[in-house]
């Protein structure tokens, strides 16, 4: 089959990134293993082509954009300019290549003007309804306006699937469909490891690990409430936090976490999000992983630090449930429940050796089943269902 992934946004391979573009990058080369075609239209700053590791990139240049006032403003506009020019490519493309099935990505609304015959699936790459049910980086009436796009966009696709169940349920229930839970792919691709950063900043430390974006719906305010109680019950662990820093009621994440760390500040080692040849080297070498988020859409940094076999505290209720079984391969704790997360880390920390080690190897299961010829099989499976029912109709 040949596959069309479009995408708001797609980096070069290497560069730092987030969840979204690491899954579209794993499927597409777990699709080329498989036998298949995946081909990538993203928006970015020039129109072009490239191919990278056999998988072909195509960007459609969306010019930068006047920031209204009004945030809700500057997104409605960014939505439909980015879904038109992605859009008037999707029809360019089909005019000299033959594409099977087209999916769309929930953000930023890119189906919202899709109007070919080729069939198209949506795949939820998060739900802004539950996302950002915290308030704290978007308003209310933000989030609103970003789930009703969403929803809307859904309408143009002839399937809905989503790798977090509550997500599924939540967004079912709101575009009365059923969506289907199909799990997020993972294989590692890298081949050479770069432990520069690790050798330099980290090495001979212990340290309790948290990486992703920092910002309020990921727990940084929930960590933030315990830091100083941590590192002041625990003199031999550092806490690393690797990710961007994002601003959190008009003040600077790190800066949050500075000042929460009180007298032990010296003891957290803050670093810019990393690409993964210098990410995975700390994420191997961490006592346990902390990722308290509120929401999550299964989580890339969980899997990543599952299959490295760490022991991961999740949040219940966040999608970490849908991989983490507590006390066998990590551990969970209530969403937004500060002490609680404390709790959980203190198990962590008296978790001997041995059964941190037997634990591990569970995590490092449960991601297996996430490999290529499993997750990527249904969602190709899924794929022929909608080419075949879309020809009957």
């Amino acid at each position: 089959m040949n596959i069309l992934f479009v995408t708001p946004g797609y980096p070069k391979r290497g560069e730092p990134t987030t969840g979204f573009p690491n899954y579209l990058y794993r499927a597409a080369l777990s699709l080329i293993q498989l036998g298949h075609k995946p081909i990538i239209l993203t928006a970015g700053d020039w129109d072009g082509h490239r191919v990278e590791q056999g998988i072909e990139i195509w960007t459609v240049r969306v010019p930068a954009y006047y920031n209204f006032r009004s945030q809700m403003i500057t997104y409605v506009f960014d939505v439909i300019r980015t879904s038109y020019a992605l859009n008037c490519k999707i029809k360019q493309l089909l005019q000299k290549t033959h594409i099977d099935i087209i999916q769309f990505t929930s953000l930023y609304g890119t189906a919202l003007l899709y109007c070919e015959k080729v069939p198209a699936v949506l795949r939820l790459s998060s739900y802004a309804k539950t996302a950002f049910s915290s308030y704290q980086t978007h308003s209310p009436a933000v989030v609103k306006t970003m789930a009703f796009f969403e929803v809307l966009s859904s309408y143009r696709c002839n399937a809905v699937f989503s790798p977090c169940k509550n997500n599924a349920i939540a967004f079912g229930r709101d575009c009365r469909r059923n969506v289907k839970v199909i799990e997020t792919p993972f294989i590692n691709d890298v081949q050479e490891y770069d432990s520069q950063f690790y050798d330099s900043c980290l090495k001979g430390k212990k340290y309790v690990l948290f990486f992703g974006s920092l910002y309020a719906e990921k727990g940084i305010l929930v960590i933030a409430e315990i830091l100083e109680k941590f590192l002041g019950n625990n003199p031999d662990y550092y806490f690393v936090f690797i990710g961007n820093a994002g601003s959190i009621k008009g003040e600077s994440a790190t800066k949050i976490l500075q000042n929460k760390a009180g007298k032990y500040s010296d003891r957290i080692i803050i670093s810019n999000a990393l690409g993964h040849k210098q990410l995975y080297p700390v994420i191997d070498k961490a006592d346990f992983v902390v990722l308290p988020s509120l929401m999550e859409n299964l989580s890339n940094a969980c899997i990543e630090a599952m299959y490295f076999e760490r022991i991961v505290i999740g949040t219940d209720g966040a999608s970490f449930e849908q991989l983490i079984t507590h006390g066998k391969n990590g551990f969970l704790c209530r969403i937004g429940d500060s002490q609680d997360l404390l709790e959980k880390m203190q198990m962590a920390v008296l978790t001997g050796e041995d059964q941190k080690k037997e634990m591990g190897i569970l995590a490092r299961k449960r991601i297996d089943k996430l490999k290529p010829e499993y997750a990527v099989r249904r969602l190709t499976k899924l794929y022929k269902y909608v080419i075949t029912n879309s020809k009957r109709k």
